[in-house]
Protein backbone atom coordinates (compact mmCIF):
# COMPACT_ATOMS: atom_id res chain seq x y z
CA UNK A 1 0.00 0.00 0.00
CA UNK A 2 1.42 3.49 -0.45
CA UNK A 3 -0.25 4.84 2.77
CA UNK A 4 -2.93 7.28 0.98
CA UNK A 5 -6.08 5.72 0.30
CA UNK A 6 -9.79 7.12 -0.81
CA UNK A 7 -12.76 6.62 0.33
CA UNK A 8 -15.07 5.41 -2.86
CA UNK A 9 -16.93 8.78 -3.24
CA UNK A 10 -13.11 10.39 -3.05
CA UNK A 11 -11.76 7.98 -5.99
CA UNK A 12 -14.93 8.92 -7.89
CA UNK A 13 -14.82 12.76 -8.14
CA UNK A 14 -10.95 12.55 -8.60
CA UNK A 15 -12.14 10.30 -11.38
CA UNK A 16 -14.94 11.92 -12.82
CA UNK A 17 -17.32 9.28 -12.54
CA UNK A 18 -20.01 8.46 -9.80
CA UNK A 19 -19.67 6.37 -6.91
CA UNK A 20 -21.46 3.34 -8.23
CA UNK A 21 -19.14 3.34 -11.60
CA UNK A 22 -16.11 2.96 -8.95
CA UNK A 23 -17.96 0.20 -7.13
CA UNK A 24 -18.49 -1.63 -10.68
CA UNK A 25 -15.25 -1.17 -11.50
CA UNK A 26 -14.49 -3.03 -8.44
CA UNK A 27 -16.89 -5.47 -9.02
CA UNK A 28 -15.11 -6.10 -12.48
CA UNK A 29 -11.67 -6.55 -11.26
CA UNK A 30 -10.55 -3.23 -12.76
CA UNK A 31 -10.05 -1.77 -9.42
CA UNK A 32 -9.47 -3.35 -5.35
CA UNK A 33 -11.65 -2.23 -2.49
CA UNK A 34 -10.84 -3.15 0.62
CA UNK A 35 -12.14 -2.40 4.03
CA UNK A 36 -10.75 0.84 5.61
CA UNK A 37 -11.29 2.43 8.88
CA UNK A 38 -14.71 1.56 10.36
CA UNK A 39 -15.83 -0.56 7.55
CA UNK A 40 -16.01 1.92 4.70
CA UNK A 41 -14.71 0.61 1.43
CA UNK A 42 -11.42 2.47 0.43
CA UNK A 43 -8.82 1.98 -2.68
CA UNK A 44 -5.08 2.34 -2.70
CA UNK A 45 -3.89 5.73 -4.18
CA UNK A 46 -1.10 4.48 -6.42
CA UNK A 47 -4.02 1.94 -7.90
CA UNK A 48 -6.11 4.84 -8.33
CA UNK A 49 -3.29 6.87 -10.08
CA UNK A 50 -2.80 4.05 -12.41
CA UNK A 51 -6.68 3.80 -13.42
CA UNK A 52 -6.95 7.63 -13.83
CA UNK A 53 -3.78 6.94 -16.41
CA UNK A 54 -5.91 4.52 -17.65
CA UNK A 55 -8.91 5.77 -18.07
CA UNK A 56 -7.86 9.20 -20.13
CA UNK A 57 -5.91 7.26 -22.43
CA UNK A 58 -8.70 5.00 -23.48
CA UNK A 59 -11.03 8.15 -23.27
CA UNK A 60 -9.26 10.96 -24.09
CA UNK A 61 -10.35 14.62 -22.57
CA UNK A 62 -14.64 14.12 -22.54
CA UNK A 63 -16.55 16.92 -22.85
CA UNK A 64 -16.35 20.23 -20.98
CA UNK A 65 -18.51 20.81 -18.15
CA UNK A 66 -21.14 23.73 -17.55
CA UNK A 67 -19.24 24.70 -14.85
CA UNK A 68 -15.93 26.90 -14.08
CA UNK A 69 -13.19 25.46 -12.48
CA UNK A 70 -11.80 29.20 -11.65
CA UNK A 71 -8.50 27.75 -12.40
CA UNK A 72 -7.66 25.15 -9.36
CA UNK A 73 -8.38 21.66 -10.22
CA UNK A 74 -8.34 18.92 -8.19
CA UNK A 75 -6.63 15.92 -9.04
CA UNK A 76 -4.02 12.82 -8.20
CA UNK A 77 -0.44 12.46 -9.12
CA UNK A 78 0.41 10.20 -11.40
CA UNK A 79 3.71 10.59 -11.69
CA UNK A 80 7.29 12.63 -10.45
CA UNK A 81 10.44 12.70 -12.44
CA UNK A 82 12.68 14.57 -10.51
CA UNK A 83 16.25 15.39 -11.92
CA UNK A 84 18.81 17.28 -9.80
CA UNK A 85 17.25 21.09 -9.81
CA UNK A 86 13.80 20.52 -11.64
CA UNK A 87 10.46 17.94 -11.40
CA UNK A 88 7.91 16.64 -13.45
CA UNK A 89 4.70 16.41 -11.72
CA UNK A 90 1.88 14.26 -13.67
CA UNK A 91 -1.48 15.13 -12.47
CA UNK A 92 -4.93 13.73 -13.78
CA UNK A 93 -7.73 16.18 -12.94
CA UNK A 94 -11.20 14.10 -13.97
CA UNK A 95 -10.35 13.56 -18.31
CA UNK A 96 -7.37 15.94 -18.26
CA UNK A 97 -3.44 15.42 -17.47
CA UNK A 98 -2.19 18.53 -16.12
CA UNK A 99 2.00 18.73 -16.16
CA UNK A 100 3.84 21.04 -13.50
CA UNK A 101 7.62 21.62 -13.92
CA UNK A 102 8.39 22.81 -9.97
CA UNK A 103 11.45 22.66 -8.23
CA UNK A 104 12.79 18.97 -6.72
CA UNK A 105 12.95 21.27 -3.69
CA UNK A 106 8.90 21.89 -3.80
CA UNK A 107 8.32 18.06 -4.88
CA UNK A 108 10.08 16.90 -1.28
CA UNK A 109 8.86 19.78 0.64
CA UNK A 110 5.29 19.29 -0.37
CA UNK A 111 6.03 15.18 0.11
CA UNK A 112 4.49 14.71 -3.82
CA UNK A 113 4.52 11.07 -4.64
CA UNK A 114 2.24 8.77 -6.94
CA UNK A 115 -1.37 8.78 -5.40
CA UNK A 116 -1.14 11.80 -3.58
CA UNK A 117 -4.14 14.43 -3.92
CA UNK A 118 -3.23 17.84 -5.14
CA UNK A 119 -5.08 21.38 -6.37
CA UNK A 120 -3.11 22.20 -9.60
CA UNK A 121 -3.63 25.91 -9.88
CA UNK A 122 -2.86 27.63 -13.42
CA UNK A 123 -2.48 30.98 -14.64
CA UNK A 124 -0.98 31.93 -18.13
CA UNK A 125 1.42 29.30 -18.66
CA UNK A 126 2.38 28.49 -15.28
CA UNK A 127 0.77 25.48 -13.29
CA UNK A 128 1.38 25.31 -9.32
CA UNK A 129 0.77 22.25 -6.86
CA UNK A 130 -0.62 22.76 -3.75
CA UNK A 131 -1.00 19.96 -1.55
CA UNK A 132 -4.67 18.91 -0.23
CA UNK A 133 -4.41 18.45 3.96
CA UNK A 134 -8.28 17.13 3.76
CA UNK A 135 -9.64 15.31 1.00
CA UNK A 136 -13.14 16.75 1.23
Amino acid sequence: MSGTEFRVGDAAALLGVSDDTVRRWAADGRLTLREGENGVKVVDGKELAALAVQGAAENGPGQVSTYSVRNRMRGIVTGVKADGVMAQVDIQAGPFRLVSLISSEAVEDLGLEVGKVVFATAKATNVGVEVVSNIR
